[in-house]
């Protein structure tokens, strides 16, 4: 596979203000990457010079090329256009027009079911509805890359499971896809590849699986009637908590821990066993310099 984005030792600041420090990290094509980070780790600079918004001197390349310099890279950022006197065919149709290959706005509109509002005026649009003929300006484009800032914010639970549908879709049809959200499951669910920003640098990355394996934690809940204190000096025991008969341990290592428990099976009721969600280890990581301070 080639690479999509290339980032080499980034740095930049605001005056005096350093945002980014040596950043590095690779995309290949057809990726859906997750990029995450707390308010102020650097991401919306991060993504301004990946889009050439930003110049700097580092060496950044996306799709072998200067950033802001190539044909194939379409965006969907925060905030919706809600000109007064233009239609959504309209602005499709002028967005399709800066773009070498682009897909007729129509089909885009039948493909997103949003070809009942093609002659809605964009400043009629209910906000989740703007939000979806946003994605559909970032689609009539057929870009190779989509950069994809805070995407479902303002969808219904039914919008968004379509919107998801369409990005493995997008992926399917070997686009490379980055993905800025404060909706962590939903980059769990999606991401190939994880980047956590953390203080201007990449904390992490790679799947969610090599970030389980990093920081080997394992949720292990039951009922018991048994003594809490049995199961605190089980293996790999790294946390545990009782709330009446159930209780919750937090484990290093959960095969191993699960390897204990087996002689107090026929004791323990509604077992559940569940690995460290995307959320819970971003909370560990942002918490631990929190910590450390």
């Amino acid at each position: 596979m080639t690479n999509t984005i290339k980032v080499n030792k980034l740095k930049f600041s605001y005056g005096k203000k350093q945002v980014l420090r040596e950043v590095n990290f690779e995309v290949q094509s057809g990726k859906v990457v997750g990029l995450i980070g707390e308010n102020g780790a650097g991401k919306t600079t991060l993504l301004k010079i990946l889009l050439g918004l930003l110049k700097t001197n580092s060496n950044v390349s996306i799709l072998g090329h200067r950033p802001g310099t190539s044909q194939s890279v379409s965006s969907m950022f925060q905030g919706d256009l809600k000109l007064p006197s233009v239609n959504v065919l309209e602005i499709l149709s002028e967005v399709a027009a800066q773009y070498p290959n682009p897909r007729k706005p129509q089909a885009v509109l039948e493909e997103l079911n949003l070809a009942d509002l093609a002659r809605q005026r964009l400043n009629g649009l209910s906000g989740g509805q703007l939000r979806r003929i946003t994605f559909a300006m970032t689609l009539v484009g057929n870009a190779d890359l989509i950069f994809l800032d805070e995407p479902t914010v303002g969808m219904d639970v039914n919008a968004r499971q379509d919107f998801w549908d369409n990005v493995s879709k997008l992926k399917n049809a070997g686009k490379t896809i980055l993905i800025t959200s404060h909706y962590l499951e939903e980059i769990q669910q999606t991401a190939d590849q994880i980047l956590i920003l953390k203080d201007g640098k990449i904390e992490f990355d790679g799947t969610l699986n090599e970030l389980q394996r990093r920081y080997l934690t394992t949720k292990i809940s039951f009922e018991t009637k048994l003594s809490k204190t049995i199961f605190a000096e089980l293996k790999h025991v790294q946390s545990l908590k009782q709330m009446g008969e159930k209780i919750v341990i937090n484990s290093t290592n959960g095969d191993a821990t699960l390897q204990t428990l087996v002689p107090y099976l026929k004791e323990l009721q509604h077992l559940n066993i569940t690995d460290a969600s995307l959320e819970s280890i971003f909370q560990t990581i942002t918490q631990k310099g929190e910590n450390n301070a």
